[in-house]
């Protein structure tokens, strides 16, 4: 949720290239995470803390997804404003937003469902996957600019339908690495969320290039606050429903509402703010 919250904030008020990148980043780790960790099936430490606080989880501790996950968000932010708002010298942004991963990767330990490992695991695979991302991104994105509209589309469903569909058939178990398949937690399936969200805000972003054409900087600040206010709005009349009412245990399912999401904050919401806008 607050992922989803600050991409549609920073999509719609400051950047859509940040927006992108930044979701790509965290999407892209947060595959190879679940690959890791249905790859190396390591057990969550043996204590009751979490189960106390009500923090349990059923998946697999390596590499900690949390640790991992806000070093590629919060880590590309990161890299964005390297070069603002400093202070004697020392960006602000990056030291902020770096105690931030570090408080994560420290209260998954504090609660109890992950150990040191776990977490160094984390922290590591992170810094990979941002760097990598860092180099490889202004490579390949000219490349992909380069095709046709009809042959960017055919591309972003089936690199989506790709990712989706071989992990599930590779993992069918691994949601989020399962320790005991007993539980039914094929809803959780974190393959299926990452697809979704590649189709869903692909497609929407292509389709808002092409014909919207909305800009976040030729706003001024009274029209970005409502822009975040109607695009929030619109997520959340989606997203709490989909995820926490409607309960129905299927990848596809879970594969479909995310896709629905995306496709709302990359294409609904900035054709209704610039209609509204006008």
């Amino acid at each position: 949720m607050v992922f989803i919250i600050i991409a549609t904030i920073i999509y719609l008020a400051y950047s859509k290239t940040l927006a992108k990148n930044t979701v790509l980043c965290l999407l892209f780790s947060h595959y190879l995470n679940q690959i890791f960790k249905s790859t190396f099936q390591d057990p969550r430490p043996n204590t009751n803390v979490g189960d106390e606080y009500g923090f349990a989880e059923p998946s697999y501790g390596f590499p900690s997804g949390h640790t991992q996950n806000s070093l590629s968000f919060w880590g590309y932010i990161s890299y964005e404003f390297k070069d603002r708002y400093k202070y004697k010298q020392v960006p602000i942004v990056p030291v902020i937003l770096s105690c931030i991963v570090f408080l994560v990767g420290i209260s998954r330990m504090v609660i109890g469902v992950h150990d040191l490992q776990d977490v160094i695991g984390g922290i590591l695979l992170g810094i990979g996957i941002l760097l990598l991302f860092i180099y490889l991104e202004p490579i390949i994105s000219p490349q992909f600019s380069k095709l046709s509209f009809f042959a960017k589309i055919v591309l972003t469903v089936a690199v989506s339908l790709s990712l989706f569909l071989i992990s599930t058939l590779l993992f069918p178990n691994a949601g989020l690495g399962l320790v005991s398949p007993q539980i039914n937690y094929a809803d959780d399936g974190a393959f299926a969320q990452v697809g979704g969200v590649i189709l869903g805000f692909g497609v929407g972003y292509l389709l808002e290039q092409e014909y919207v054409k909305y800009e976040p900087s030729q706003l001024n600040t009274k029209k970005k606050i409502i822009n975040i206010i109607i695009g929030i709005l619109l997520l959340l009349l989606v997203f709490v429903p989909f995820e926490y009412l409607i309960k129905i245990d299927s990848v596809f399912f879970r594969f479909f509402r995310y896709a629905l999401v995306a496709f709302i904050l990359a294409y609904i919401s900035p054709l209704i703010c610039t209609k509204i806008n006008k």
